[in-house]
């Protein structure tokens, strides 16, 4: 009688859980910024997505989701703004420790839009659950994220790409001169999309995967434990590293 009692409890404590609708809230930010500005932004559940544009400031979407109406009143967007720098921090409320108050609130998430001058610095662009996506930014782009892919294109200046579960697709409109870019995962696939005219050397290693780099007339060699390509495209100006472990890197003529 005890184990059939603990067992019906359990059952009608997850149905009353899943039957709980999310609630949902979306706000808007706008800032001034100066020309070449740094954007930081640090989330925890949720997508990011960033696109450039010619306006001269920072619209900022944020569609927040939770569990109950007092989590999402708690999940709070902190800034910190100048005409140089912005910063997002995402701040989710305390629970009270218990696995209740965990998993009644743990669904609470805000997926970001941002549209920013084509000319600023991702400085920090952070996520734990989510995708990142960035569009048409020529300046610095620093993303990483746990548990999600990165999907980046219209690049053109340093680079830095990084994700434990899931894959990396990277466009450039310009590869050369003093770039550096590094693209790192874990479990997924790495693909660079280079220019036809780009000059940089090529590191590329992987431990359970293939390497694809025939546009550029580059061969891959089998190591004692996975792959790994060393070499030259054009003049090899920049610095081209990408690594991952469980997964395969293809290295593509636009």
């Amino acid at each position: 009688m005890m184990k059939t009692g603990v067992f019906t409890g359990l059952v009608l404590l997850t149905f009353s859980l899943t039957a709980v609708a999310d609630v949902e809230k979306t706000e808007e930010m706008n800032f001034d910024v100066n020309p070449g500005a740094r954007i930081s932004l640090e989330n925890v559940n949720g997508d990011i997505k960033i696109s450039g544009d010619s306006a001269d400031g920072v619209h900022v979407v944020a569609h927040k989701k939770a569990g109950t109406k007092e989590y999402l009143d708690g999940m709070e967007i902190a800034v910190d703004a100048t005409g140089d720098y912005v910063r997002i921090e995402t701040r989710h409320p305390k629970g009270d420790g218990s696995w209740f108050s965990w998993a009644k609130d743990s669904s609470g998430s805000i997926a970001y839009e941002l549209s920013v001058p084509a000319d600023v610095n991702l400085d920090s662009i952070v996520t734990v659950n989510g995708d990142v996506t960035v569009r048409s930014v020529d300046g610095k782009v620093k993303v990483s994220t746990v548990n999600g892919s990165i999907d980046a294109d219209g690049l053109s200046s340093v680079v830095d790409l990084e994700t434990v579960n899931g894959g990396i697709a990277a466009d450039f409109e310009t590869l050369g001169d003093d770039q550096r870019v590094s693209a790192e995962a874990v479990n997924g696939k790495i693909v660079l999309n280079l220019p036809a005219n780009a000059s940089a050397r090529i590191d590329a290693e992987t431990v359970n995967g293939s390497i694809d780099a025939e546009d550029f007339g580059l061969e891959p060699e089998k190591g004692f434990v996975g792959r790994d390509l060393n070499g030259d495209i054009g003049g090899g100006d920049a610095r081209i590293s990408v690594n991952t472990v469980n997964g395969s890197i293809r290295i593509v003529k636009k």
